[in-house]
């Protein structure tokens, strides 16, 4: 799996992520960001370290499809063919991903990203709910993000993660194991109770990504982020019992639920 991933940081814009980030304008003092507080050394922008296809920053493409922004990107680091089409619109031979459209995408990376997102939301809202599709509006449920996710070698399967209880912290063990195994895994963010029902539920869906070969930090996770298109270097301890918003989880308080990878 690890090599899939390096393959993926060879050709694609994540390999960025793996390079010390020099200190910019915007960028957090060492010592105060996430990255320097995991233990890195690194000073990492405030918001992230930024994630380029092409030159085009690596965006949801409207407010319902962060899971498909999400589930394209996860993909892509198992599949050198759907990392090749997003960043130049040549496919190799061999078989079409499926998150590639049948049609020619005009454009350059931007509009093919938007175009593999808008394939995988509608896959995923296929047969959401028994033969009924799910609502465009409310972005993918967590159910078919798992049934669709693919990663060479595993299948994804939905565990929801209360991070105020000893379950939530092996959960996210889990997730940074995963991650130390080269397979990345979706997370879906939220709110809670005091901000009403509505925001107890899963809001947003971010990917927490395997480390550089040989670069791994233990007790840490790298979570892209797809509203700013960035990735985040976040302790894992800060997800547990939090009470703030975060940036590394497009804004919320809370990891809901992971979906974890196992053996297909």
């Amino acid at each position: 799996m690890a090599s899939s991933w390096h393959r993926w940081q060879l050709t694609a814009p994540l390999a960025a992520l793996s390079r010390p980030v020099r200190t910019t304008a915007r960028a957090v003092p060492l010592g105060h960001g996430p990255a320097a507080a995991a233990g890195t050394g690194v000073t990492e922008p405030a918001d992230g370290l930024p994630v380029l296809l092409d030159g085009a920053r690596a965006r949801q493409v409207d407010p319902t499809t962060c899971g498909s922004a999400v589930l394209v990107m996860l993909a892509a680091t198992g599949d050198p063919a759907l990392a090749q089409w997003l960043e130049t619109g040549r496919l190799p031979a061999g078989p079409r991903p499926p998150e590639v459209p049948e049609e020619e995408v005009a454009g350059g990376a931007g509009e093919r990203f938007a175009a593999a997102q808008r394939r995988v939301k509608a896959a995923t809202a296929c047969r959401a709910l028994g033969p009924l599709p799910w609502p465009a509006g409310l972005g993918t449920p967590p159910w078919t993000a798992a049934r669709e996710a693919r990663f060479p070698g595993v299948r994804y399967r939905v565990r929801p993660v209360d991070d105020t209880t000893d379950d939530g912290a092996t959960v996210l063990g889990l997730v940074e194991a995963a991650n130390r195994r080269g397979q990345p895994v979706p997370l879906y963010t939220g709110g809670d109770v005091r901000g009403g029902v509505a925001q107890a539920v899963p809001r947003h869906v971010v990917l927490a990504v395997p480390p550089p070969p040989g670069a791994a930090v233990p007790g840490t996770l790298r979570i892209y982020e797809p509203s700013r298109g960035s990735v985040f270097t976040v302790p894992s301890g800060d997800l547990l019992g939090r009470t703030e918003p975060l940036p590394a989880l497009g804004g919320w308080t809370h990891v809901v639920a992971a979906l974890l990878p196992v053996p297909a």
